[in-house]
Parts: structure tokens; C-alpha cells; sequence
């Protein structure tokens, strides 16, 4: 029964780990994304994201699948990572109607399955600039 007890608790630690370790993280774009691309064009994006570590200072945050979303009028592109740490890359489609946004995360799950990305805020957002 105490072992029992010991490794719910083991389990429930690393589970709610990754989940902590995503508060405050920020993205940042290592590529120029083309905002004005044709529809239908093959683009990379490449960014890395960041998190605060224990000793205040900013550290690659590792984790996977990490993606990368084009958001068009009505149409959205989607594409995962393939590698399990920064920096991130991918080749993305351009949607239908063009790039109005971009969103870069990483892919979670809910506890009935339903997909739960969590989405990182960009420092350097093409679409919006810090003010």
C-alpha cells in the first residue's frame, strides 16, 4: 500500500513538472516570416522558447511536439517539430487567404483526449509589435 501510495505520488509530480515549467515562457522567432507570401507557398519558421530557470536566468525550454500555426481569414496551417529541443523548425504552408497571424506551442491533452495546445506568447511578433 505504501508503494502504492509513493508511486501515485512520483506520478502525479512528473505530470503536473511539464505543466509548471511552461508558466512564463516566451517564444522568440529566429526566422523572418514572410507576412506577405502567396498562398500555397512552402515557408520555414524557426523559434525557440525560453523559460525562467532556477536561478532567475532565462533557459531553453525542451519539450515536444512543439508547433508552429499560420492563421489565414478562415483558414488556418498547421506543422509539428520534429526535433525535441531549440530551435524549433518547420516547413509550413502558407493558408488559402494569406498569414493575418502566427502561433507557435506546444502540444498538450486534455483528460478525455481532446487535443490542449498551449499556446507561447511571441517577443518579436511580426503581426504585433510590442508597443
Amino acid at each position: 500500500m505504501r508503494r502504492c501510495i509513493c508511486l501515485a505520488l512520483l506520478l502525479i509530480a512528473a505530470v503536473a513538472t511539464p505543466a509548471s515549467a511552461k508558466e512564463g515562457a516566451r517564444a522568440r522567432l529566429l526566422s523572418r516570416v514572410p507576412i506577405h507570401a502567396r498562398a500555397g507557398a512552402l515557408i520555414t519558421v524557426r523559434w525557440t522558447v525560453q523559460v525562467r530557470g532556477p536561478s532567475g536566468g532565462l533557459v531553453p525550454f525542451v519539450a515536444n511536439p512543439m508547433f508552429a500555426r499560420l492563421i489565414g481569414k478562415g483558414t488556418v496551417s498547421t506543422a509539428f517539430a520534429n526535433q525535441f529541443g531549440p530551435p524549433y523548425s518547420v516547413r509550413i504552408r502558407v493558408p488559402r487567404s494569406g498569414i493575418k497571424n502566427i502561433k507557435v506551442g506546444l502540444m498538450g491533452y486534455s483528460d478525455t483526449g481532446r487535443p490542449a495546445p498551449a499556446v507561447f506568447p511571441i517577443t518579436n511578433d511580426p503581426f504585433h509589435p510590442a508597443r
